[in-house]
């Protein structure tokens, strides 16, 4: 009883964090994009208490950003399958 508990709540987390990193990543390549059609220091005095350190500005970047959004895919989907399989 209690080992199936502490499966399903292993399982529930595994969903959650592919989730927060589907989110996170999608946001960073989105805060890109409008990176993209603004310059940045029109983005700074239009929003000067929003940090700029996290938008993706170079290739590393963006490829860390698509693979926290990659990440989050697979983990999401693994997380699902088993809770499914269950």
């Amino acid at each position: 009883m209690l080992e199936s508990n502490l499966d399903r709540a292993a399982l529930r987390r595994r969903v959650q964090a592919g989730l927060w990193a589907f989110f996170a990543g999608t946001v960073a390549l989105l805060a890109s994009l409008v990176g993209l059609f603004f310059d940045a220091p029109e983005l700074i005095d239009g929003f000067p208490a929003w940090t700029t350190a996290w938008v993706p500005q170079s290739p590393a970047g963006y490829t860390a950003a698509t693979l926290l959004v990659a990440w989050g895919v697979w983990t999401l989907g693994a997380g699902l399958e088993k809770a499914r399989d269950r």
